[in-house]
């Protein structure tokens, strides 16, 4: 019995040291990340969030998601929204991308986060 629990005791540690790293693994190198602005009003009363894109470097839009989080004390924050901005096309300077979402709320994190073949980086981050 003893010898479970300590199989277990190390899976366990095993499992949370992996999840602390795995981050660091997926996270771009600073040079392989584009140089980007973004400017993000919002309004929780009426559902609704812009985010535009205001200087920088052009880049393939599938690259990039707009995704509110619902910050949690305890556990890992839980995803209230995500979008992937237009496939297909170039985001340039002054691209705008409106949301609508019922579960938008004060106090929540914006992040705008880039996908890139070096990993991923966040290009933006805020509260509603």
């Amino acid at each position: 019995m003893r010898r479970a629990s300590a199989v277990a005791l190390v899976l366990i540690a095993v499992v949370a040291a992996g999840l602390w790293l795995l981050p660091a693994f997926l996270r771009a190198p600073p040079e392989a990340v584009p140089d980007a602005s973004f400017d993000v009003s919002s309004d929780p009363a009426e559902d609704s969030l812009v985010v535009e894109y205001a200087d920088g470097d052009a880049f393939e839009s599938g690259e990039l998601a707009v995704i509110v989080y619902e910050d949690r004390p305890v556990v890992p924050d839980r995803t209230v929204h995500r979008t992937t901005w237009e496939t297909n096309t170039t985001v340039r300077p002054g691209d705008r991308l409106e949301l609508d979402d019922p579960r938008f709320e004060a106090g929540q994190r914006v992040v705008v986060r880039w996908f890139g073949e070096a990993g991923q980086a966040n290009l933006y981050e805020s509260r509603l």
